[in-house]
């Protein structure tokens, strides 16, 4: 405003901007806040909207949204372009413009994200309520899609105003009409996602969009007409849901009720991927190689019913939870996906080790933005050549990663004494009293693996230098392979030097393996109270890291793991020996800790936290 004094005496002025001010002026301002100089057209068009923006949300004067703001900016600078002498940059206008387009009224857009049960919950007691379904938890598939989508074709709603819902419901139906509220106050993409953890069956999502239905984010009009405001992205964690994928998309893309939403939204669906969980439940290997699979088949399938996607990789910090360089990340996805659209999760230490220094941060957008670039760019040139990798290599990924999983889970299921070595061989108990996290260790609070969350299920292993989710049964899998041929070990280091997945799994292993440190494990061993079980444990991790190792060194022709990254080497190799010491101190902590009468009040408590502190800021990547 100070700077747009422009006086009509001197410029000329569009006649669409004259008129807004001319109509506007008296609608909007009151006489004291009008511009004084006559004159100057522009100042008195900021005079307008700068009254406007004060009254959002507070009466009907406010913009009712960015759009309209964006529209009046949009005004003065076709005016001022067309009236200026030409090559002016207009730089400050152009910059107001750009953060209205990026910002709107709510800076940042929020994705929602509870679990599938919630929901489950929540619908079977509104359906119960008005005798739609008496016991919907308990149905089979098939006739919950049936019923959800009887709810989802007529416009009335089944919620009961007045009705007593339990607690659970009554927050589930809360957090809708708060992502209306949020619409109607910030604008539609204040929140645009609504994320189901542990999404299992199609049922899932159209419970989501039954409950935005109720909320009016989502609205069937009598003449079939379809509004839908959220954007309903499933959670594909576990190895079994990675499987099942493909299958819950194509089911409700099949389903009229669900393509008219997705129409409404673009035909687009967003889906996301979690590294955690599949890793937790069938190695880092299989995790991996199901997550490629996946996406593959998922792209595949939607491109038949011409859908577009964006796939949302849920990234953790630690390498057992997906963490490794952002660029080779991206480089490693399946080609073919690479153009559907990536967003990727940067949560924890990382934030701050990558983007808390200006140029650190600056560095890393411009390798993934390269990244992304430089892979779209060979897919469009490409995409006849079988996106670069070729069907034996997905064969031979496909057999290693079964016998990976089978190893895995005949250590973490099938060892009846593995739970109590992994509760008593690692800080997990003492972890539950750090000041950090977003969430509850384990889900119900339970003692069950399965409730177990992936975050201290990393931290506790990286904490002990196990590190068993980011390595274990890896070894296994590879080593099986390419010892049964020569023929297929060569294919493996084909596989390594052509194939960026298969490269970034193999260096991420290495990673683990360097960071990894068997001598300083193998003190933890004392906090074990059966040495049996620890030996007999240890001793089968300590001959897997072995494995793991030498077949790495096979595939990729190094004398020592990382040499083709001596730097990335040579700063874990520095770092480590500070790190060792407070190994030691912890567990001779911990174990006057869990001896001590008085557990939770104990100083040494305060000493252990010290301690898990101090290895994770010297491992880096722990999650």
């Amino acid at each position: 405003m100070k700077r747009f004094s422009h006086s009509t005496n001197r410029v000329a002025i569009s006649e669409e901007l004259t008129n807004s001010v001319v109509e506007e002026e008296s609608k909007y301002l009151n006489e004291d806040e009008l511009w004084p100089v006559e004159s100057e057209l522009y100042r008195r068009k900021f005079a307008i909207i700068l009254k406007r923006i004060r009254e959002v949300g507070k009466s009907e004067i406010g913009y009712a949204n960015a759009e309209e703001l964006l529209a009046d900016l949009l005004i003065i600078k076709a005016s001022v372009e067309k009236h200026q002498p030409s090559g002016r940059k207009l730089r400050l206008i152009r910059k107001l413009i750009k953060q209205v387009e990026l910002f709107g009224f709510h800076l940042a857009t929020l994705d929602i994200r509870n679990h599938s049960g919630e929901h489950e919950a929540a619908i079977a007691e509104l359906l119960k309520v008005v005798n739609i379904a008496d016991d919907y938890k308990n149905l089979p598939e098939e006739e919950k899609l049936k019923v959800l989508e009887n709810v989802l074709t007529e416009p009335r709603p089944v919620l009961l105003l007045e009705e007593d819902y339990s607690k659970e419901t009554k927050e589930v139906l809360k957090v809708f009409n708060m992502i209306k509220q949020a619409h109607k106050e910030f604008g539609p993409r204040s929140i645009q996602v609504y994320l189901i953890s542990m999404t299992q069956a199609s049922s899932d999502l159209l419970e989501v969009l039954v409950l935005a239905k109720e909320a009016g984010i989502y609205r069937l009009y009598a003449d079939g007409k379809v509004e839908s405001g959220l954007n309903v992205a499933p959670l594909l964690e576990t190895v079994d849901d990675l499987i099942a994928g493909p299958q819950i998309m194509k089911t409700l893309f099949e389903m009229d009720v669900y393509r008219n939403h997705i129409k409404e939204r673009g035909d687009h669906q967003e889906i996301m991927l979690g590294y955690s969980d599949g890793s937790k439940d069938g190695g880092t290997l299989t995790a991996n190689w199901k997550l490629f699979k996946a996406q593959q088949e998922i792209h595949d399938m939607a491109k038949e019913f011409k859908i577009g996607l964006k796939f949302f990789h849920g990234r953790g910090g630690s390498l057992g939870r997906g963490g490794g360089p952002l660029n080779r990340s991206i480089l490693s996805q399946p080609a073919e996906t690479l153009n559907d659209g990536v967003k990727i999760t940067e949560q924890g230490e990382v934030l701050s080790s990558r983007y808390l220094l200006r140029d650190i941060a600056y560095r890393n957008l411009e390798q993934a933005a390269s990244a992304l670039l430089e892979a779209s760019a060979k897919v469009s040139k490409n995409s006849e050549q079988g996106h670069f990798r070729e069907k034996v290599w997905e064969e031979a990924l496909e057999e290693i990663s079964k016998m990976s999983l089978v190893k895995y889970q005949s250590l973490v299921f099938g060892d009846k004494d593995f739970l109590t070595y992994f509760n008593q061989a690692t800080p997990l108990k003492e972890l539950g009293a750090l000041n950090i996290g977003s969430r509850p260790m384990s889900r119900k609070n339970s003692q069950r693996f399965e409730d177990l969350r992936a975050i201290p299920w990393v931290f506790a292993w990286t904490q002990s230098r196990q590190m068993i989710p980011a390595w274990y049964a890896a070894g296994t899998g590879l080593e099986s392979f390419a010892s049964s041929s020569q023929e297929n070990l060569e294919l493996l280091q084909t596989m390594y030097k052509k194939w960026p997945f298969f490269q970034s799994t193999i260096n991420n292993l290495q990673m683990a393996l360097v960071k990894a440190d068997l001598s300083a494990a193998k003190e933890y061993l004392q906090l074990v109270e059966n040495k049996e079980v620890a030996d007999r444990i240890f001793g089968d991790i300590a001959d897997e890291y072995e494995r793991t190792r030498q077949v790495l060194l096979d595939i990729t022709g190094n004398k020592e793991l990382l040499d083709h990254t001596p730097a990335i080497k040579e700063s874990v190799q520095r770092r480590n020996p500070y790190v060792d010491p407070l190994n030691f101190l912890q567990v001779e902590l911990i174990k006057q800790l869990r001896q001590s009468d008085d557990p939770e009040t104990d100083e040494l408590l305060t000493e252990v936290l010290l301690t898990i502190s101090g290895i994770a800021a010297g491992l880096v990547n722990t999650g």
